[in-house]
């Protein structure tokens, strides 16, 4: 068997050219192998016959009974099948690889990286419990003059002139006289 007709064999032009897809000179090659190679005329004869044969089972018309409500059924059924994509065990499973990655491209990075990460990392958890900390002091300071206010307030004015009304404004003059003083507090603080 000579250098091109190994060639031949090896790309499998069969398909090719059973198809039409080759070009003329590339097609005249192709015939004048098979002629010659006995291997390659078999498996073209074979090839030959799978596509009879598809193309005789694909002629037949054959008519599969198909409910009116068909499209509904199959689309109920995909709902009904992708519930268990969103379990909560699910979730745990996908949680618990994303640590291990997590755990693992960690410890494969080098001591440098490792050591800037970790920096990374407290900073954020120091920016975090700061964030907090302010956060509940801001409620804390809110509460209690709001509770030391309506205190007093309401001692004086509810049990001293039983007006109600009165009550609610100067409340809500103090609540937002309150909150101006905290911002100006916190703002003067963050810039110092």
């Amino acid at each position: 068997m000579t250098r091109v007709e190994q060639k031949i064999c090896q790309q499998n032009l069969i398909a090719a050219y059973v198809d039409g897809e080759l070009s003329d000179v590339a097609n005249a090659i192709f015939e004048q192998h098979v002629e010659d190679c006995a291997e390659c005329r078999a498996e073209l004869r074979a090839h030959r016959v799978f596509v009879c044969e598809l193309d005789a089972a694909l002629a037949g018309k054959v008519e599969i009974p198909v409910p009116d409500d068909f499209s509904k059924v199959i689309a109920v059924r995909a709902r009904s099948d992708m519930r268990g994509v969103r379990s909560p065990s699910e979730h745990r499973k996908a949680i618990a690889i994303c640590l291990v990655l997590a755990l693992t491209g960690f410890g494969l990075l080098g001591t440098t990286a490792r050591e800037d990460v970790l920096a990374l990392a407290g900073r954020f958890i120091t920016a975090v419990i700061s964030i907090s900390s302010f956060v509940s002091q801001l409620v804390y300071d809110a509460v209690a003059g709001l509770v030391v206010i309506s205190r007093v307030l309401g001692h004086k004015i509810v049990v001293g002139s039983g007006s109600f009304g009165l009550l609610l404004i100067v409340l809500a003059v103090a609540v937002f006289v309150l909150s101006r003083l905290l911002s100006d507090y916190h703002r003067t603080g963050a810039t110092e």
